[in-house]
């Protein structure tokens, strides 16, 4: 059986960039080389691919990013031509061509690994040209991807469906808001201000006065086309799980986590940057060079805390595994999405926060930790999640002819 070729496609231009390189380098070194010829295809910040040799690829050593122009000369740009990627059974990567160079190189496509993070890789927008050629994507959908990132609109369906809420101020770029009117509306400060579309924690800002909310409006809104004013959560706690469905169609939780925070908020320095430590990189991803991929999965947190282990907080635990499980149903996701709750310690109050449908390092030391059939390590975990694509592929999209649904208008000729 030949091996399928699997496009890991990181970086991506979006401000959770480097993030995103981080999850794709851990995604190749654990899939399984027995079962795939995986290789990274790397998207600049400007939007253009590049894929690197087969022997001594740069694009598989982190000392690499950002490619310089040197680097670059070692990789080759290609593109995905919508309307033509699909050949002979398989999908194409190719060169961009030039007219000196003659017929474009082809790198064949099975499937394709998203380690995107952000805008653009989680909006629904790559989602939308890859769909366009059918070709098997792990991770969510059109529909849930571009749900997900909208963190305004997924609360309004998480709220459809009965689950508390924060109240929260939407506000778009070019829009007015006054202290005032938001304090109407929330209560009194302290106000947290954050970009609606953006994830890893990047341009929150907690805001104590009239001055400080218009300052982080105004730098929220040079990141982001909204943002989204907030009440301050006292004596905040913030729990995490991941959710996914089996190939026996079985819809699991993962562990739950908590994450260390440094502060009134967990930011993206204390998720990225900090850490390092011996025992916190999971699942091994091959000796020294686990240890050159830190970052996403050094950061501090419990795994299953033991204050949700008995009495109250095993009555918490198991509502927040419900939620999440209603929330993936209702927005029709797959792959791995992590889902966020705050939860205020000091009243036992608890709320939906946003879901991340493709978290880094795709969560997976949570599932490392999880129960039973659902746990798994990374390799497992990418495994599936291609098995999923593939099978979701096979089943939801099919060719249709309006004639036999009735819809026909012009003749067909020849």
């Amino acid at each position: 059986m030949s091996k399928l070729a699997v496009a890991v496609l990181l970086g991506g231009p979006s401000a959770e960039h480097d993030v995103s390189v981080l999850t794709g380098l851990q995604a190749l070194e654990a899939l399984d080389p027995a079962k795939y010829q995986a290789f990274p295809v790397y998207i600049d910040l400007q939007g253009q691919w590049w894929v690197g040799p087969t022997d001594q690829n740069p694009l598989r050593d982190r000392r690499n990013y950002l490619p310089d122009e040197a680097t670059k000369r070692r990789l080759t740009r290609v593109h995905w031509p919508v309307g033509s990627a699909r050949r002979q059974g398989r999908w194409w990567l190719q060169t961009v061509a030039t007219p000196w160079l003659g017929q474009p190189q082809r790198f064949a496509v099975d499937a394709v690994l998203p380690a995107l993070h952000g805008t653009w890789g989680e909006d629904g927008t790559l989602q939308g040209a890859l769909a366009a050629e059918g070709v098997p994507v792990a991770g969510s959908g059109v529909g849930g991807m571009a749900l997900t990132i909208h963190k305004h609109h997924t609360a309004v369906v998480a709220a459809s469906l009965g689950i508390p809420t924060v109240p929260t101020v939407l506000v778009r770029r070019g829009e007015c808001l006054e202290a005032a009117a938001a304090v109407a509306r929330l209560g009194e400060f302290p106000l947290f201000v954050k970009p609606n579309f953006l994830g890893s924690s990047i341009g929150v800002h907690k805001v104590a006065d009239a001055t400080a909310l218009e300052a982080a409006l105004a730098d929220v809104l040079r990141l982001d086309v909204a943002a989204l004013v907030q009440p301050c959560i006292e004596s905040l706690v913030e729990y995490n799980v991941a959710v996914r469905r089996l190939a026996n169609g079985r819809v699991v939780t993962s562990a739950i986590e908590r994450p260390a925070r440094q502060g009134d908020s967990y930011d993206f320095k204390t998720k990225y940057l900090s850490g390092g430590g011996p025992g916190k990189t999971g699942e091994k991803l091959g000796g020294a060079k686990a240890a050159a991929l830190r970052g996403i999965i050094d950061a501090t947190r419990a795994l299953n805390p033991s204050e949700l282990q008995s009495g109250a907080g095993a009555t918490l635990a198991q509502q927040l595994r419900q939620h999440a499980m209603a929330l993936f149903a209702a927005l029709d996701l797959t792959g791995t999405p992590r889902l966020d709750f705050m939860v205020n310690e000091a009243t036992g109050a608890w709320y939906f926060n946003e879901i991340n449908p493709t978290p880094g390092s795709f969560a997976f030391f949570l599932w490392e930790a999880a129960e039973a059939e659902a746990q798994t390590g990374l390799t497992g975990l990418l495994d599936a999640m291609l098995d999923e694509a593939r099978q979701r592929l096979r089943s939801q999209y099919r060719p249709t002819d309006p004639a036999m649904l009735g819809g026909q208008i012009f003749p067909k000729r020849g």
